[in-house]
């Protein structure tokens, strides 16, 4: 087989692959996910491995035990606080929204329609449907099901992840394997990097947020807090949308360990989230994460909406590492172009 020949074969055959991917999307999120938490902690399954000198199995369990753990210790810790602060902002939610409709009347009437759907669409939301048993089951099920995939994925990607990519490397023609092989751990390592920088970012936010909004007095400070984290998930606009909701909050409550008037809560509240946006932009991002994808932000703003209107949450969260993935590719292939040119010049 010619190297032509071969080449066009190889096309072929992933084309095929990437149709069949794309008609069985349903089935891919427990192995996306899995894929998702391999990258995140396989620096840690190689640090036990490779440093302390555990099997590379035990490794994985190791760190299967302890997230488990962590995970039930902060559900024990939180978890009547979260419900608590649900309910209460749940109650206060309707209460703000049927006082608001009263000053409806009190609008221009070119904003009364669009307000009005706002509120419905809000009082449509807040209220909570209670399914049959019946109904239940099956999505449970399925659930399950997917989560279990999810834990024997994760586990052999993180015990076999090298290995595939050697096997992948197989196939490539000698004289690339080379270049193949730099340009896998380029794509590898701004994937690993930014999916790892993000889930510290959130770790972070959450964090460093639930303290000061407690020490400040702020209502659900838990609730602003997990959501300001899981916020940064989202490039330029996630922030955003969490600092006006937090203010807002901190406006309406009214409480405060300080005697502030709402106003002045509010306004702390804008600057202790615009000291953290600081923090992260100038320490935080440069040594965690780097410049690891180096777009435009119109670029990453693009890749995050087309993100989730093509994948959902999951393609939001991989719209800007898949992003800076295609740009290496883009510059690794005009790289080749140029240097072809000038050979044959």
């Amino acid at each position: 087989m010619t190297l032509r020949l071969r080449s066009a074969f190889f096309i072929i055959i992933g084309l095929i692959f990437l149709w069949f991917l794309y008609i069985e999307r349903a089935v891919l999120t427990p192995f996306i996910l899995a894929a998702i938490f391999a990258y995140i902690f396989n620096p840690i399954v190689n640090f036990f491995s490779n440093k302390l000198k555990f099997p590379r199995t035990l490794s994985v369990i190791v760190i299967y035990l302890v997230i488990i753990g962590a995970i039930v210790y902060a559900g024990m810790l939180f978890s009547q606080r979260a419900v608590d602060e649900s309910l209460e902002l749940r109650s206060e939610a309707y209460s703000i929204t049927k006082n608001a409709k009263s000053q409806l009347n009190n609008l221009p009437d070119f904003l009364k329609p669009t307000v009005n759907d706002t509120f419905s669409a809000f009082e449509k939301y807040t209220v909570v449907s209670y399914p049959s048993v019946f109904s239940f089951l099956p999505k449970a099920a399925s659930r399950i099901l997917g989560f279990i995939i999810f834990l024997f994925s994760a586990f052999y990607f993180l015990k076999e992840g090298r290995n595939m990519f050697d096997k992948i490397l197989h196939f490539v023609p000698n004289d690339y394997k080379i270049e193949a092989d730099i340009l896998i751990r380029r794509m590898n390592s701004v994937l690993g990097s930014y999916l790892r920088g993000q889930v510290f970012l959130v770790v972070f936010v959450s964090l460093v947020l639930f303290i000061f909004l407690t020490i400040l007095g702020v209502r659900f400070s838990l609730i602003i807090a997990v959501f300001s984290g899981f916020a940064e998930i989202v490039p330029i606009i996630g922030p955003i949308v969490a600092a006006a909701a937090a203010c807002l909050i901190a406006f309406v409550g009214g409480s405060s360990n300080f005697n502030l008037t709402p106003l002045q809560l509010s306004l702390v509240v804008l600057i202790v989230y615009f000291v953290i946006r600081q923090i992260q932009d100038y320490l935080i991002n440069p040594y965690v994460m780097g410049k690891i994808t180096k777009l435009h932000p119109l670029i990453i703003l693009f890749a995050v909406v087309a993100g989730e209107h093509i994948g959902g949450i999951l393609g939001l969260i991989l719209a800007v590492p898949i992003a800076g993935i295609l740009k290496i590719i883009f510059e690794y292939s005009l790289n080749k172009i140029n240097v072809k040119e000038k050979d044959e010049e």
